[in-house]
């Protein structure tokens, strides 16, 4: 890896910590997780040689850092970008909680190769510092934004190190300007992140009729069994076309997306293989007898992941859906999380999540870190944003009421 990204990363994780330690305790500490969590790869990823890279001599260099650095977070920074150097979706360090979460009030993703903000909360620290909905952020903190490193910056300074503010760089037209967004540090419990992730479970699709027989499916996860798909799916029977909506869906269990291709595929075939690092194991398609055959229409964007990109491609190899949208974010392999006790007393873990097999298609390609490019490519633009208009929704109703052999008469926004 280039030392010019190295130093990055290093730069990126150095912030300090909101709490202030006993320094020399968390060095130890940091050492041990190191220790901990280097083994835990090298045990469990599922490339036995870790492409490649000389693992021992990059721990050591890891460990170095640690005990040069001088706060917590260039520590815990330390073991971030050692994991970074596998270029793996489904490989990184989760440090311990600090008990806090900064909720700055606003969410943004790529569009293309632009970041730009898609939501705002009102009433929030962002929409109270200036910041509007088609802003294109091109620096947080000092640190240039990115594509394939955006969500994971955001990640960290939201939730793995709290930052009390973000240096926003917006970038309109020729000019730029700075806007500062001061956190609003909420208390990070179990009982709130099971409260997130239930809520997403409860809800994991919705079901629209645009009438003459369209029907529009937003499927949110694959993290639900696989009766959730059987039961969305006899609400297509009739359907004429249906729309699937797959952006932000970040995928969830292989065989609840085996189950949804059972239901669309139009003959029995192998999706593609999860290898191991000792073995592989097939994921086969086998259609219901009830499945829907009618013309079928598949919306991605940069947050499609995992589960979602592996249907999407599968779909498109089969000429059984055209996919519209943006390139997919390239994150599709199965992972496990090796969770660890630093402290009995407070019952304080730490984490690593591990890729422990990659996917590879029937047709030998493999989507991690490329993504799926659709067949039509779709980007909202940024007056879109601002104007809250969904463009891509729109030419898939387009495309699917042609196919079904009606008028366009139907948009989004009805």
């Amino acid at each position: 890896m280039p030392k010019r990204l190295i130093c990055s990363l290093l730069v990126f994780f150095s912030v300090g910590s909101l709490l202030a330690d006993n320094l020399k305790e968390d060095r130890r500490r940091a050492e041990n997780i190191l220790n901990q969590i280097s083994k835990d790869v090298h045990d469990n990823f599922y490339d036995p040689n870790l492409k490649g890279l000389d693992w021992e001599a990059l721990t050591e260099e890891a460990r170095e850092r640690i005990r040069k650095a001088s706060g917590t977070g260039q520590m815990y920074g330390a073991i971030s970008a050692l994991l970074f150097q596998l270029h793996d979706s489904h490989t990184s360090f989760i440090p311990p909680q600090r008990g806090l979460r900064a909720d700055y009030g606003f969410k943004a993703k790529p569009f293309g190769q632009q970041i730009l903000v898609y939501e705002i909360d009102p009433s929030g620290p962002a929409a109270k510092a200036g910041l509007e909905k088609g802003d294109q952020i091109v620096g947080v903190n000092n640190l240039n934004t990115a594509r394939p490193t955006f969500g994971a910056m955001m990640r960290y300074m939201t939730f793995i190190d709290p930052r009390e503010e973000l240096d926003l760089e917006i970038q309109n037209d020729s000019s730029s300007r700075i806007i500062k967004i001061p956190a609003k540090l909420v208390p990070l419990t179990r009982e709130m992140l099971e409260k997130e992730v239930d809520n997403e479970i409860r809800h994991p699709y919705s079901v629209r009729e645009y009438g003459d027989g369209i029907v529009y499916v937003d499927l949110k996860t694959f993290a639900v069994p696989e009766s959730e798909i059987k039961g969305m799916m006899k609400r297509t029977r009739a359907a004429k076309a249906v729309v699937l909506d797959l952006r932000g869906n970040r995928g969830g269990l292989g065989d609840t997306m085996v189950e949804f291709m059972n239901q669309v595929s139009l003959q029995p075939y192998e999706i593609g293989r999860n290898v191991t690092r000792d073995k592989s194991f097939p994921l086969r398609v086998k259609p219901e007898s009830s499945r829907i055959s009618c013309p079928l229409f598949v919306l991605i964007d940069s947050r499609t992941a995992s589960a979602s990109e592996m249907a999407a491609r599968s779909l498109q190899i089969h000429k059984r859906a055209l996919i519209i949208g943006d390139r997919s974010s390239g994150s599709v392999e199965g992972a496990h999380f090796f969770w660890r006790l630093i402290s009995f007393g407070d019952l304080i873990y730490y984490g690593t999540e591990i890729a422990f097999s990659k996917f590879v298609l029937e047709n030998g390609e493999e989507l991690e870190n490329r993504g799926v490019t659709p067949d039509e490519m779709c980007v909202p633009t940024i007056n879109d944003l601002k104007t809250d208009k969904d463009p891509c929704l729109d030419r898939a109703l387009a495309l699917a009421q042609s196919a079904a052999g009606l008028p366009n008469s139907t948009n989004s926004s009805k």
